[in-house]
């Protein structure tokens, strides 16, 4: 298990034993402040970790009865404590394996058809090929090019969701502070909701054949297009993940955004 939320609390509670010890008067007042911030907080975490595992839970359920096979989802299956806490790391390290896995084979296909159409437009004999393969591939590549930015941005937010698990403790602290709790509770919101939203579109995305761009398909050009409508669902799946996650994170922070604003120590 993690230690990084044990060292965040202690490090905070120790906080607060220095302000009691060599503070004064003044010192003691904030070091209660302190310390029912750190109980306030360590409880915000602790409510954090099992709503995000309920959230991934719960997703797993509507996708299974979708007819997609958790996999990414799978590690939110009912376990220990320990697989409890560690479901959200792994869940979003295996949506960032599903992610650039389509990422790279977008890439490699969206080489090969331009690599292709230019050395055979050197040869005047293959021009008007060329030049054919150019227009058949124009939809590939528009699309193409929304899957690369949809599957980057994607790929991204896997690693810094990463860093949002880890955030998760100084999030709870600062949600407990009048100045902070917007951005605490915005800490939380990515921190839960990120991982099961992603993993949930890689579950989607892990069924759906990678894209390859078989030799024929140059050949018979409308199956070149037929590709761009395999690639557009790719697009269309990782953009709709991206947009759920945003939102299901805006709608838990303003859940620990409100709470905050009762429980706030200051």
């Amino acid at each position: 298990m993690d230690p990084t939320p044990i060292i965040v609390f202690s490090a905070y509670a120790i906080y607060g034993a220095l302000l009691y010890s060599f503070g004064g008067a003044h010192g003691r007042e904030r070091a209660y402040a302190v310390w029912h911030s750190a109980f306030i907080s360590a409880a915000l975490y602790a409510t954090a970790v099992a709503m995000g595992y309920v959230l991934g839970a719960l997703i797993q359920y509507y996708v299974s009865i979708s007819g997609v096979t958790p996999r990414c989802l799978s590690y939110f299956q009912p376990a220990g404590l320990e697989q409890v806490y560690n479901a959200a790391s792994q869940a979003t390290r295996c949506a960032a394996d599903v992610f650039q896995r389509h990422f790279n084979a977008i890439a490699e296909s969206y080489g090969w058809i331009f690599g292709v159409s230019t050395v055979t437009g050197i040869l005047v004999v293959l021009s008007a090929y060329s030049m054919g393969l150019f227009q058949a591939a124009m939809p590939f590549s528009a699309v193409a090019t929304s899957a690369l930015v949809a599957l980057g941005a994607a790929t991204a937010a896997t690693q810094l969701t990463l860093g949002f698990a880890l955030l998760l403790p100084i999030g709870a602290i600062l949600v407990t502070y009048e100045r902070t709790r917007p951005i605490g509770a915005l800490l939380l919101g990515a921190g839960i909701a990120f991982p099961a939203v992603l993993a949930g579109g890689a579950d989607v995305l892990a069924q759906t054949p990678t894209t390859y761009i078989w030799f024929w398909k140059y050949l018979l050009l409308g199956e070149l297009v037929k590709e761009a409508g395999h690639v557009a669902y790719i697009a269309a799946v990782t953009t709709m993940t991206l947009l759920l996650a945003s939102a299901a994170t805006y709608a838990i922070s303003r859940i620990y955004d409100h709470a905050g604003a009762h429980l706030s120590v200051e």
